[in-house]
């Protein structure tokens, strides 16, 4: 039989700060699709979305930093 390598091996702090990463990534998800239908319904009324726009993909930055620490840690 062979072991798991030692980096397969998840302690209980790596599995904690892991499921912390996915908890912070949903609610970014959420936030992401609130403030995409926010930024449409703007454009609807004709309001200026500009900085609604630009706070979006700040919070579309951090998401996808996100998803890259999840991957590397699973």
């Amino acid at each position: 039989m062979v072991a798991a390598p030692a980096s397969a091996v998840t302690t209980p702090s790596v599995a904690a700060d892991l499921e912390e990463l996915k908890r912070r990534r949903k609610a970014l998800q959420l936030r992401l699709e609130d403030g995409y239908q926010r930024i449409e319904q703007g454009l609807r009324e004709g309001r200026d979305v500009t900085r609604w726009e630009d706070f979006w993909v700040q919070l579309l930055d951090e998401y996808v930093r996100l998803c890259d620490a999840i991957r590397a840690s699973e």
